[in-house]
């Protein structure tokens, strides 16, 4: 196999290679990549990894497995008679979004509103796929440390969380380097706007914001105060009382851990490890805090989007903690080169009718003059650009989780 085949393959989406050689799926299923199996992911994450990545990360060899693809899709030409073209293979994608759960419908619809107003030859141009974030089936962010080069990634990426876009490989193979570029100033409005949420440097672009609040159940706290602060979370009155974001695999909910470290240390994280009894998805809190279970959680750690479901429930308060709810930012990245071409999009994207999506599903909008409809004297707290970009995020993250998690499951019940 020549080195520009090989070339053409590894910077191949897997969505691509396996459209135009469905024979090739037998190799993959044998080294071990049974997801190319499934057509749905195919369609969404496949359009999204190449070959390159998926296989460094898996630590596959590529000149083999090129190699074993390019005799399959041969003996495919040989018996069918014409010439194989793996050359051919690959468009990178315009737009790929890893959106949280309430937004992801919503956002769909009104993107596909605006590619079909589009010019007939803009759209069919256009490439981009769309996902919500609880989609597990194939981690997106683990492959996000083996990029080599700016084209292995789509030109604009949203994402919420800290995730890793946000880790120093990342960073510093490709932020601090300037090839991706923020393409808004907005402020927000008179809550966000003394957050800082505009990066300085001009890398990140913040779209809107996940808030966490506090959801106190009185008749669980059996007369104990309801916390009115993070700090409060730490005291050993809350002991095993408490629900936060987590799940199966023993990962809990990033914003709260690494707010909690950059202000009380890896002793405050302990403490809230002691505390909590539940690592939960919002929605089981919800349900917990409406039903009659004696083991539901006094506190409960969760979304105002969700918390927004138990207003006006008897016995349940939704708490603004005087600290501020944290907030979770949903980031756009824009690829430098591409901005002036994708510009519309961009315009799109970070206008008014995508900030009015947000707002009303829970999430405060960026964009200026979108009611986000927060209560008057609601506090925010965001971690901050300088302790995100300054931080080795990742590293932090295993030693904060690792020191939860000893607390967590050491707290005794």
């Amino acid at each position: 196999m020549d080195t520009a085949a090989n070339a053409a393959l590894l910077n191949a989406t897997l969505n691509d290679i396996c459209v135009r050689h469905p024979e090739t799926l037998p190799v993959f299923i044998n080294a071990g990549l049974e997801m190319v199996e499934d057509e749905g992911l195919r369609a969404s994450f496949g359009t999204v990894v190449t070959l390159r990545t998926l296989l460094k990360a898996r630590d596959l060899n590529s000149d083999l497995f090129c190699r074993r693809l390019d005799e399959v899709i041969a003996e495919a030409v040989r018996t069918v008679r014409k010439q194989a073209e793996p050359e051919a293979v690959g468009i990178p994608l315009n737009l790929f979004a890893l959106l949280p759960c309430p937004l992801k419908v919503p956002l769909e619809e009104a993107f596909e509103a605006y590619l079909d107003a589009l010019p007939p030859d803009k759209r069919s141009s256009f490439t981009y796929c769309l996902e919500g974030n609880a989609n597990h089936d194939v981690d997106y962010y683990a492959l996000v440390d083996h990029f080599e080069s700016i084209d292995d990634m789509p030109d604009i990426i949203i994402t919420p969380g800290f995730n890793s876009f946000f880790h120093r490989p990342f960073v510093e193979r490709f932020i601090e380097q300037g090839l991706f570029t923020s393409v808004s100033t907005f402020g927000g409005d008179r809550h966000l706007a003394k957050l800082g949420v505009t990066d300085p440097q001009g890398q990140y672009t913040m779209l809107a914001m996940n808030l966490l609040v506090l959801v106190a159940d009185h008749a669980r706290l059996d007369g104990r105060p309801a916390p009115e602060t993070w700090k409060d979370l730490l005291e050993p009155v809350y002991r095993k009382s408490v629900a936060i974001r987590g799940n199966h695999d023993g990962s809990f909910c990033e914003t709260l851990l690494l707010s909690i470290h950059k202000d009380y240390g890896l002793t405050g994280v302990s403490r809230l490890g002691e505390n909590v009894r539940y690592g939960w998805h919002p929605s089981q809190m919800v349900k917990a805090a409406a039903g009659s279970s004696a083991d539901a959680p006094a506190v409960s750690v969760m979304p105002y989007f969700f918390a927004r479901h138990l207003r006006n429930k008897e016995g349940i308060s939704i708490i603004w903690p005087r600290d501020g709810a944290l907030v979770s930012p949903v980031t756009m990245l824009v690829k430098t080169g591409k901005r002036a071409e994708l510009q519309p999009l961009i315009d799109f994207l970070s206008g008014a009718q995508v900030a009015v999506i947000c707002a009303d599903a829970g999430f405060p909008a960026v964009y200026p003059g979108v009611d986000n409809r927060l209560p008057d004297d609601a506090a925010l707290k965001w971690i901050g650009w300088e302790y995100v970009k300054k931080n080795d995020i990742k590293s932090m993250q295993v030693e904060i989780n690792a020191t939860f998690l000893r607390a967590f499951k050491g707290g005794g019940a």
